[in-house]
């Protein structure tokens, strides 16, 4: 990952909040889209640019874009309304400390933010890539994307399948991941037949169910509970199982990538090694 992302992070969002932001606002915002993250989901769309040859500032707007989106959902994901969670990366949630209101209004803003985000990509790309990248970014984040993901997590129950499960993990969590990745493929004009995935959907397919797996079994171990929620994979399956599987299928994947990307995918294979020490830690 770039040193500077954090820097670009914090530029774009000065761009956008310019001079007349209501100071709560603006400290909301700020609040949350600025602690410190991860950031896998800009980190993929940076390297998956690199890979593809898109241009750096491109694959920085893109990133920027993403990861607003994915603090919206956070935002809103604590409120009272929906998962009711106090806390955020180790700090009060955002309605925890600037009130229900105002974080609402931060969830909506960061959405509007990051589409004047995206747009800085179109002096850097052709205008119909620019608008296939951008209908994939409008794709992930509604009612297939991760809002109807969100919606399919309140129908899970007890009685729930696995196929339920997936049907909203995909969406919910898998749907940024497939953004991040398959964008810089959007912008670079690298399209590809739909009913004939190639190596780099087939690789953001697994590393986003990996991912959600490696977060639900540090969300058990960090709990402790005897029983686990429908929303969590081991509701459906032992953890030993669980583990086996998507490192199996992860790092198949990986071995696609690197086939067909050789030296090039080493940035993303390195992402991707990362959620597989996770899911190895017991094997």
């Amino acid at each position: 990952m770039p040193m500077d992302f954090e820097t670009s992070l914090s530029t774009f969002l000065d761009r956008r909040l310019g001079t007349t932001t209501p100071d709560n606002l603006a400290q909301s915002l700020r609040y949350s889209l600025l602690a410190p993250g991860k950031r896998i989901r800009p980190r993929l769309a940076i390297a998956s640019g690199q890979m593809l040859g898109l241009h750096e500032s491109a694959a920085y707007a893109a990133g920027a874009a993403i990861e607003m989106i994915h603090c919206f959902t956070l935002i809103h994901d604590d409120l009272p309304c929906m998962d009711d969670d106090d806390f955020r990366r180790g700090q009060p949630s955002n309605h925890k400390k600037f009130g229900e209101a105002t974080a609402l209004l931060a969830g909506d803003a960061l959405l509007s933010m990051a589409f004047e985000t995206f747009l800085e990509a179109q002096n850097f790309v052709d205008p119909r890539h620019l608008a296939a990248g951008m209908s994939r970014l409008l794709h992930a984040i509604g009612p297939q994307g991760v809002i109807g993901g969100q919606a399919a997590e309140s129908l899970l129950t007890s009685h729930s399948t696995l196929e339920e499960l997936h049907f909203m993990h995909a969406r919910k969590t898998g749907a940024l991941f497939e953004a991040a990745l398959l964008i810089p493929k959007d912008l670079t004009g690298g399209y590809s037949d739909k009913n004939l995935p190639d190596e780099l959907d087939l690789f953001a397919k697994e590393l986003g169910s990996a991912f959600q797996v490696a977060d639900d079994l540090d969300d058990a171990h960090q709990d402790a509970k005897v029983g686990q929620p429908p929303t969590s994979i081991l509701s459906y399956m032992s953890e030993e199982e669980a583990r086996s599987t998507h490192f199996r299928q992860l790092t198949q994947a990986c071995a696609s990538l690197k086939s067909r990307w050789q030296a090039r995918s080493q940035p993303l294979i390195e992402i991707a090694e990362e959620v597989l020490k996770v899911l190895g830690k017991s094997l």
